[in-house]
């Protein structure tokens, strides 16, 4: 059968899209005639005026606001027409989408469109974010989608497709939710994957290789799911326990990848956990190295991992690893304090972190450490164990990944699923998972923000790499999540200042223009209403203010945000 795959906006911009390119090997397998379409790399690439900085890791939020999602699209309606055009040419039957939190919006658009111009096509959703049953229901209901795949797509989807072409009907598969007479109907659980070895090769045949930011690397993946489970993580709802593929296997796939891409001589590793299987992971690292002695140096590619901190990284492992072609490991350290550890359920100790810290240094591996700030019930003292955990392997680091989200509340995970559990105030069902609030009061964004800042400046001082991630800038990262916290929180003077602070170094943003543009209607009517005398609430807002007159002149309280005099108000609103 004809099947078209699309991967819409967001995804990031370095490496080709793992998920679509997987799926795309399984269909081929299976001998469907497959399609690929990555939009995201297309229409990033176009340089859509006012939404170039909409890639930039500060600005991902607004991919999940459908305002800015709707106007996007109507913005960039010509070349999303010409995407459009290409997909109907194929004379796809089936069009899948490839769908994370952050392309959801922007997905159901598409496919919107596709229905419009052919309500014959059956489309269906597939992607980690539907593993989350609220997720798969929600997008399920949108009249364009005919099914959805709730679990793991590689088994489901190539007999999805034979199914389809035989009846001409979406079926209802384990797995799966699909539509019959107008209902959904809920195939029930899918089985998990746990022969890794059996999958199919992943196909980048025909995505636009040349795009991508990083011309010489390829992405992996060669498990699924992890061997701890931490509070953290959002990955025990998508993948129950653990399973990887042998050494063998992996060797196999890299062999294949760099026969069709002889150019390609760095392979990304995306597992959550490469070293929860040290047997493979030490089996591959023999094969390369026996590769390099048969082959010599022109066989040489190089590899990233992701990895946890665990006593099996021997300095003889790492030895082997490093000679094999492993020149960087990144590790989540998280934390220096044991107690915010024992937290998140990370059972490392410091002993096992700084040797094999300081055995990856010595090995000649680029040694990478990721860490989070504000988990619930870190304190002050907590935060003070990470800079000294910091300053006491600085020689053991090559760099430091601060996470930007500091501690986000992910969807799915431990820590989302018991707030009350961990401290974390409630706001009823639904709660921002970045502008969090514990009970005490003692963690908000702001302070997170301000350990996240200190963090990376004491790196800058010990001549560590703190390493920003995708795109954008700090200071940038900074004013866009404060001016979407404070509006968040309802202080709208706040709110306004960062945007105004954001726009000094992003000019040309488009979404932060239009939320400012928002703001300043408000503002007029505030103004208006101080002029006609206006003395109690103000009509016609977003959120609600309200103007106050004494004998010491006039006051404005705009939701949330302390009570100014007019004067000063306006004054401050014109920046």
């Amino acid at each position: 059968m004809k099947v078209a795959l699309i991967q819409c906006p967001v995804w990031w911009t370095m490496d080709p899209p793992l998920g679509l390119a997987q799926a795309a090997g399984c269909l081929s397998h299976h001998g469907h005639e497959v399609s690929v379409f990555d939009l995201n790399i297309e229409l990033a690439r176009s340089q859509p005026k006012g939404y170039e900085s909409l890639w930039n890791w500060e600005q991902f939020q607004f991919w999940n606001q459908p305002d800015t999602v709707r106007a996007f699209f109507r913005d960039n309606s010509k070349p999303i027409e010409s995407q459009l055009e290409r997909v109907l040419r194929t004379d796809a039957g089936l069009i899948g989408f490839s769908v994370y939190s952050g392309s959801q919006l922007a997905s159901l658009e598409f496919a919107r469109l596709v229905k419009k111009a052919d309500p014959s096509r059956k489309i269906v959703f597939g992607g980690q974010y539907l593993f989350i049953p609220k997720n798969a229901d929600g997008i399920i209901r949108d009249p364009a989608v005919d099914g959805v795949l709730c679990g793991p797509a590689e088994e489901t989807l190539p007999e999805l497709a034979a199914l389809l072409e035989a009846t001409g009907g979406i079926p209802v598969l384990p797995g799966m939710k699909a539509k019959e007479g107008g209902r959904v109907v809920d195939g029930g659980p899918s089985q998990p994957l746990r022969d890794l070895d059996q999958v199919p090769f992943a196909d980048f045949c025909g995505l636009p290789l040349e795009l991508y930011d990083v011309q010489d690397r390829l992405p992996i993946q060669a498990s699924r799911g992890c061997v701890w489970n931490c509070r953290f993580c959002s990955c025990p709802p998508f993948w129950k326990g653990y399973a990887s593929m042998s050494g063998d296997r992996i060797w196999a796939e890299i062999e294949h990848q760099r026969k069709l891409f002889p150019g390609k001589k760095h392979f990304e590793f995306f597992d959550l956990t490469a070293n929860g299987d040290v047997r493979a992971l030490s089996r591959l690292a023999d094969l390369a190295i026996e590769d390099l002695r048969v082959h010599g140096p022109q066989n040489y590619f190089g590899w990233k991992i992701n990895a946890i901190l665990r006593p099996e990284m021997t300095p003889d492992l790492l030895d082997r690893l490093m000679k094999a072609g492993c020149h960087d490991i990144i590790y989540g350290v998280e934390s220096g304090s044991p107690r915010v550890r024992k937290l998140m359920n990370k059972p490392f100790t410091d002993e096992v972190a700084d040797r094999v810290l300081a055995d990856t240094q010595a090995a000649g591996i680029l040694t990478v450490g990721n860490f989070m700030f504000g988990f619930p019930g870190e304190t002050e003292a907590d935060f003070q164990q990470t800079l000294e955990f910091l300053r006491r392997n600085q020689g053991s680091f090559d760099r430091v990944y601060g996470s930007a989200t500091f501690t986000s509340l992910e969807e799915g995970s431990y820590l989302a699923a018991h707030r009350k559990e961990f401290g974390v105030r409630e706001d009823g069902e639904v709660f921002h998972n970045l502008y969090w609030e514990s009970v005490d009061g003692t963690n908000d964004y702001p302070v997170r923000l301000d350990r996240y800042q200190r963090f990376l400046k004491l790196a800058v001082e010990l001549g560590l790499d703190p390493y920003k991630g995708i795109g954008g800038s700090l200071e940038g990262d900074r004013f866009a999540n404060l001016a979407q916290f404070y509006r968040y929180q309802g202080d709208h003077v706040a709110a306004v200042r960062n945007l105004l602070e954001y726009l000094k170094l992003d000019p040309e943003s488009r979404p932060m223009r239009e939320e400012l543009g928002r703001y300043a209607s408000d503002i007029q009517r505030i103004a208006g209403a101080h002029q006609g005398g206006t003395n109690g609430p103000v009509d016609g807002l977003r959120d609600r203010a309200t103007l106050r007159r004494t004998a010491d002149g006039a006051f404005v309280k705009w939701d949330r945000s302390a009570e100014l005099r007019v004067e000063e108000f306006l004054a401050m609103m014109r920046g």
